[in-house]
């Protein structure tokens, strides 16, 4: 079942970096090098401000409903009520960011301003995917996601190739898909099978004990989103529009094998403490599908790119290189940390992420000067701290989570990913098979 859930959710994150990659190289081209930079710095903000504005909440809503501490019903409850003053807060940061990162551009503050007006909304669909993750509910967190970032694609993809679309339409069609993902979210929570049936198993829950979960969430959550994506919230006065722009395509191609980080996070969070085996078996398949997907990125990014994204983008393939290899350290890094709030450790999984984090900044600043790889080098350092620190701690659990029951493949990861492989197989084979046989045996009805 791990397996499985695994695959899905891999299949569901995938769609959304396939969408940038599909839509990246006609914003490119219609937005060049520099207004490329603009509309990251445009957009990234907004959503790091999403995650960051849960004030890891989000995390302890997932390891409440996972424990079976509170009902879906309360929860989706905790959450809308909670997404307003949430929203607001992230607002009034954004608003702050922004004096600083368009310092002497008024009209371009502006836009930034009405931008993001969207925050509540992205604060909102945070919390409730945390929600969905929390009763394992791994197929509506995989369509909550999947369906906005294609309809972004579809939608900006249209402007650019219909209209002469600036950085801040782009920016504003992007953002705006948020309120898909609210939508979809609600309705699954209050309709999903999951959701029903938790409903059965309800405890009384203190809000001390939600607010106090969330409180030791929050240094992680920053760490996290500071070892993700800071490097491209603040790149723009530290490396400049144009290596910023090199950046951010680096990363649209290099996070494709992410993907499996953030579907290993979503399964693990919905496990319950103390499942050794299925959430080291988890990891073990992650590290591993991550670190054949970053061999396939590295081979490919000195043809793609420059194709894909035009030949002003060539100076991107070095970066894009650095940060696959940083790929493999962070889709274990996401995993271990899992584990830890998993078994109820948020202060040490909030340590790992806070110190990777630190020097990852440190570097930022002190490699900045060597532009969009000086960045990729520094995020390659802050995903590897991280991942050493938490294994560390992991592994005073006790002897099962050892580092290579982390890393190598067993015979039964092996043999449960060939049963998955083969029932995936057989299934669309009969699904095949019945349907002329129902023609034909309709046909000699008939005669």
């Amino acid at each position: 079942m791990s397996i499985k859930k695994l695959a899905t959710a891999s299949f569901a994150n995938l769609l959304i970096p396939l969408s940038g990659m599909l839509v990246s190289p006609v914003l490119s081209r219609e937005l060049g090098p520099d207004r490329r930079g603009l509309y990251a710095a445009f957009t990234l903000p907004l959503v790091v401000g999403g995650w960051i504005g849960t004030l890891g909440l989000q995390d302890s809503l997932s390891y409440h409903l996972g424990q079976r501490k509170i009902t879906c019903r309360r929860a989706l409850r905790i959450a809308i009520v909670a997404s307003a003053p949430l929203g607001l807060l992230c607002l009034a940061l954004l608003l702050v960011l922004g004096r600083w990162l368009f310092a002497g551009l008024a009209s371009t503050y502006s836009q930034f301003v009405l931008i993001s007006l969207f925050a509540p909304v992205h604060v909102l669909v945070n919390l409730l995917i945390g929600c969905l993750t929390g009763v394992s509910d791994v197929p509506s967190v995989n369509i909550v996601k999947a369906i906005p970032a294609l309809a972004r694609a579809a939608f900006i993809a249209l402007a650019c190739l219909l209209l002469h679309v600036t950085a801040f339409e782009a920016a504003a069609i992007f953002l705006a898909s948020g309120l898909i993902g609210v939508t979809i979210a609600i309705y699954r929570l209050r309709t999903s099978e999951p959701c029903r049936s938790s409903e059965l198993e309800d405890t009384i829950t203190s809000r001390r004990s939600i607010a106090s979960y969330s409180w030791c969430c929050l240094p992680g959550v920053l760490a996290m989103v500071s070892t993700a994506r800071l490097d491209q919230v603040i790149g723009l006065p530290l490396i400049g529009a144009r290596e910023l722009g090199y950046y951010a395509v680096a990363v649209s191609v290099a996070e494709i094998p992410m993907v499996i980080a953030a579907a290993a996070r979503t399964v693990l969070l919905g496990a319950r403490g103390g499942d050794t085996v299925n959430v080291t078996r988890v990891t073990r398949c992650a590290v591993a599908i991550s670190s054949c997907s970053c061999l396939g990125v590295t081979a490919l990014a000195p043809i793609v790119l420059p194709i894909f994204f035009g030949e002003p983008f060539r100076p991107a393939v070095l970066p894009t290189t650095i940060l696959a290899v940083g790929t493999v350290l962070y889709t274990g890094m996401t995993c271990m940390t899992a584990i830890l709030l998993v078994e109820g450790r948020p202060r040490s999984s909030s340590r790992s992420l806070v110190i990777g984090s630190a020097l990852g900044v440190v570097l930022l600043l002190a490699l900045s000067p060597l532009g969009a790889i000086g960045a990729a080098l520094a995020s390659l350092a802050g995903y590897g701290l991280s991942l050493a620190i938490a294994w560390r701690a992991l592994s005073r659990l006790g002897t099962s989570y050892g580092f290579t029951n982390f890393i190598v493949l067993n015979s039964q990861d092996l043999i449960a990913l060939r049963h998955y492989l083969w029932d995936t197989v057989s299934r669309r084979h009969l699904a095949r098979a019945s349907t002329p046989k129902q023609g034909g045996h309709l046909r000699a009805q008939s005669d």
